[in-house]
């Protein structure tokens, strides 16, 4: 069965072993952002000046008495805030220089301006498959071709695909010239960047092997990130997989390491008529709570969640409200544990800072961090999760779902 996606936009430019950008893999659960406001310092003056003269001193013997290449001030600047921030001994707080926060904004808002091209890094460079359709294509890109140069950067195999997304990637309506090797032919395209568009979630029908299940088909959602279409996907999807036949559902959050704590709120909302789906609470004793409202996508049809030592963040709180309401079973291994909230400050260069602002519990007050949620059934690594899923999910709750109104 082939596997749908939502692409509303122009195409994608992905990679072969795409990997979560520098410090999502700690699994930042993003809330909240804007520039970065400090109305003062948290030192007294005194002793504010004090250590910007030891700051300062460092900097002069440095300058003076280093042997060998000198780095940038920029690099020094940035060096000395990590340092910083890596001093609060919090694996979730930490700072993103502007490189990688642009990266990892495009992986979060689910879309970018692109091109619309495949990338797969071979020992020779970087080789180019142009999506049907999108603008790459329309400009003469053709599948195998070796890019040598954007605008006027060199690219080689040396180069990061954090550098070359950062390079190819920019402001939709603006132009990026691609320089490309195509046999013994140097070749030139300039591209007119477009709106890409990336999905979260893929989704396929699984038909039921014996023809008289009055369960009907399954319908498989696999969710990779919580980003800011994420909610619009599953609404898609499985409107789609209800047409099709779909009465009962497997949502495989296998991997997930979150993402957007207003996505993840949002899709819970959608499989709940009511009740709390999380819990957060400030420093103060703070706390906000996020309810489900009337209303559910699929009402009655059954729902098993696949989750792993990967699902954290987003995928936990989304696991734990389901859960907790009973709405659905978790089948696979232990969660990872992510159950802190991350405020995401914007800083004057487009650098960022990540910063613990909040713990979040469960409607039932289960606490998270460190200790993650247990499946109710457990599935050894390596045996097949999905199969055992499948056979957990129960019966259909009502015979008409396949008319009923979402």
């Amino acid at each position: 069965m082939l596997v749908r996606r939502v692409l509303l936009g122009l195409g994608g430019l992905s990679l072969a072993a795409l990997v979560f950008i520098a410090g999502y893999a700690a699994y930042p659960l993003l809330h909240g952002g804007g520039l970065l406001s400090l109305p003062g310092s948290s030192l007294p003056d005194a002793a504010g000046d004090a250590q910007m003269a030891k700051y300062w001193q460092v900097m002069d013997l440095l300058d003076r008495d280093f042997f060998g290449e000198k780095p940038p001030a920029q690099a020094r600047t940035d060096g000395a805030i990590k340092g910083m921030v890596e001093s609060f001994g919090d694996p979730y707080t930490f700072f993103v220089e502007p490189q990688a926060r642009e990266l990892e904004r495009d992986q979060l808002a689910g879309m970018f301006g692109g091109v619309g091209a495949n990338l797969q890094q071979t020992p020779d460079g970087y080789l180019l498959a142009p999506l049907p359709g999108q603008p790459a294509a329309a400009a003469g890109i053709q599948e195998g071709d070796l890019l040598v140069a954007v605008d006027a950067t060199p690219v080689d195999a040396a180069m990061s695909v954090d550098e070359l997304l950062a390079l190819i990637r920019g402001p939709v309506g603006t132009e990026v010239t691609l320089r490309v090797r195509r046999g013994q032919e140097d070749l030139s395209f300039t591209i007119t960047r477009a709106e890409i568009q990336t999905p979260s979630i893929e989704w396929r029908l699984l038909e039921s092997e014996a023809g008289g299940d009055p369960a009907g088909g399954v319908g498989y959602l696999r969710q990779t990130i919580f980003s800011e279409r994420s909610p619009l996907e599953m609404d898609a999807a499985v409107a789609e997989l209800r047409e099709q036949g779909a009465l009962r559902f497997v949502w495989d959050l296998r991997g997930n390491p979150g993402g957007l704590l207003s996505a993840a709120v949002a899709q819970s909302d959608m499989w709940l008529d009511e009740g709390v789906i999380v819990v957060e609470e400030r420093a103060g004793g703070l706390r906000k709570t996020f309810e489900a409202t009337s209303g559910e996508l699929a009402a009655g049809a059954p729902l098993v969640l696949l989750v792993d030592g990967g699902s954290a963040s987003a995928s936990e709180i989304v696991a734990g409200a389901l859960h907790e309401h009973g709405r659905a079973r978790l089948v696979g291994q232990q969660t990872y544990g992510k159950g802190s909230v991350q405020l995401i400050h914007e800083l004057a260069d487009q650098s960022s800072l990540h910063v613990t602002n909040a713990q979040w519990y469960t409607a039932g007050g289960q606490q998270i961090s460190g200790q993650g949620l247990t499946p109710d059934i457990v599935v050894a690594e390596g045996d097949d999760a999905l199969a055992v899923a499948l056979a957990a999910l129960p019966g259909v709750q009502e015979a008409n779902l396949r008319n009923s109104a979402p």
